[in-house]
């Protein structure tokens, strides 16, 4: 059985997908300087979206809901992998 709050949630996922999609890249691209992040971490708030929207309802403006979680999403990347670096420096100190 087909549920219209899905069906809803996937037209609007859709929409935003067409008509905004490059200027999303473009912006996460230009704001964090990788291009391929970018299209990650936009991917993956679609996948959330596609996640949330049909239990929540979609936001009045979802391509500012994509926006805030795909930057999030980068921002989180972005503390992981100092996390990562800063736990190897003592590692490749030991070495030199």
């Amino acid at each position: 059985m087909v549920n219209p709050a899905n069906d809803g949630a996937y037209a609007a996922a859709e929409a935003v997908a067409l008509r905004s999609r490059g200027k999303l890249i473009a912006y996460l691209a230009a704001r964090f300087g990788d291009v391929a992040a970018a299209e990650d971490a936009l991917s993956e708030a679609f996948a959330s979206a596609l996640s949330v929207w049909p239990k929540q309802g979609c936001p009045d403006n979802p391509e500012g809901w994509l926006l805030t979680a795909a930057r999030r999403k980068l921002i989180d990347q972005i503390r992981r992998n100092r996390e990562s670096s800063s736990e190897d420096e003592p590692e490749q100190l030991a070495d030199a």
